[in-house]
């Protein structure tokens, strides 16, 4: 029942992702200043959610994610250390500006990551990519 949840998840994050996408495709000529490197910049900092670990049948209420920026678009997704669910596997996701507005987004091998900046609300799954990944989704807001 848990993988069925992660799968219909999956599938309403992936969908959610590309509706952004195409909704905000380049129809705009005006250039908006929403950078890549911008938009990684602006969802840097503190989330306070559920975390929802994938091979446990544990949700973590109150769950605190640090997102830092590391080096161009790319920011690295961590949990708060010292807390029960800190086991989950730390990420470094591309961010990418959707056009238009102050949103951002990613999709790749590591997860998928929606972050509207109005909201200040974020939504994550990672994916596993090494032996040993502790994947987890994780859908909260900036402190």
């Amino acid at each position: 029942m848990k993988n069925l949840q992660n799968v219909v998840r999956i599938l309403f994050i992936g969908f959610v992702f590309s509706t952004v996408i195409v909704a905000c495709s380049k129809d705009n000529d005006e250039p908006s200043g929403n950078t890549d490197e911008s938009a990684a910049a602006r969802i840097g900092g503190i989330y306070k959610g559920t975390m929802d670990v994938t091979d446990s049948d544990i949700d973590y209420f109150d769950a605190i994610i640090i997102i830092t920026k590391e080096s161009g678009n790319k920011v690295k997704i961590a949990p708060k250390s010292g807390e029960p669910y800190s086991q989950v596997t730390p990420k470094i996701v591309p961010i990418q500006a959707v056009l238009g507005s102050d949103d951002a987004a990613s999709e790749g091998p590591v997860g998928i990551l929606l972050y509207q900046a109005q909201a200040k609300s974020l939504k994550f799954l990672s994916k596993e990519i090494a032996s040993g990944d502790k994947t987890y989704s994780f859908e909260g807001t900036k402190q």
